[in-house]
């Protein structure tokens, strides 16, 4: 039976996809391979691709549908609620499934059940997963460009606002390309790693920080 989690791109895929592979490693009894990971784009994406699940769950070929993602500014309790309960209530007809992240919600559709839960990425509420990977890099001292910073500026002069959520996505690169420069590999070489996020792996992160506790058990709920 499959275990599918539905993220909300590929940056997010990549580093889960890291996160389990180190977990299986470290903790090879204690870990299901995850099947599918599925990158959600888009308003209804997560209710399409449950929508597309319903066969696999009235053949009873899908057991556990995980959704991981970020709580922004809204929080984690608006984001159930109008972003995962709503694509659940689309597909399936149910409402108010999901009561709060970790804790798994039973569906039963057709003569089969699948369980569905979710994990929302956030530091005391807000937020999203390149915030906590900027607490959990290992390498505090990595020099981020001062360009970033000062195009900011630059864009405030014209009375426009750099996006927030950009600005931590370019910091978390620019991280990955510092952290990946420091292995000697040409620039052809840093190209692909940053391109297929390499970066997103020990001993660049610290994979058993605090801060990814929470995740961990999400990861548990697929057992």
């Amino acid at each position: 039976m499959k275990n599918i989690i539905i993220v909300e791109g590929i940056s997010d895929k990549k580093f889960l996809e890291s996160y389990i592979a180190y977990l299986q490693k470290t903790f090879p009894s204690q870990y299901l391979l995850i099947n599918d990971i599925k990158d959600a784009k888009g308003q209804d994406a997560i209710f399409s691709i449950l929508k597309a699940q319903k066969i696999y769950i009235n053949k009873g070929a899908t057991k556990n549908i995980g959704i991981l993602i970020d709580a922004d500014k809204e929080g984690i309790r608006t984001k159930i609620e109008n972003k995962i309960n709503s694509a659940i209530e689309k597909a399936f007809d149910i409402k108010n499934a999901v009561k709060a992240p970790n804790e798994i919600s039973p569906i039963n559709y057709g003569s089969n059940i699948v369980n569905i839960f979710c994990y929302i990425f956030n530091i005391d509420g807000k937020g999203e997963l390149e915030d906590i990977l900027k607490e959990i890099r290992t390498d505090k001292n990595a020099e981020i460009p001062i360009c970033l910073d000062r195009f900011v500026e630059c864009m405030k002069g014209f009375n426009e606002a750099y996006p927030e959520k950009q600005y931590k996505k370019n910091f978390i690169n620019f991280y990955g390309y510092e952290c990946i420069k420091k292995e000697g590999l040409n620039a052809k070489e840093i190209k692909v790693k940053l391109k297929e996020y390499e970066y997103y792996a020990p001993p660049y992160w610290d994979f058993e920080h605090d801060m990814l506790k929470d995740l961990k058990r999400f990861l548990e709920l697929f057992q």
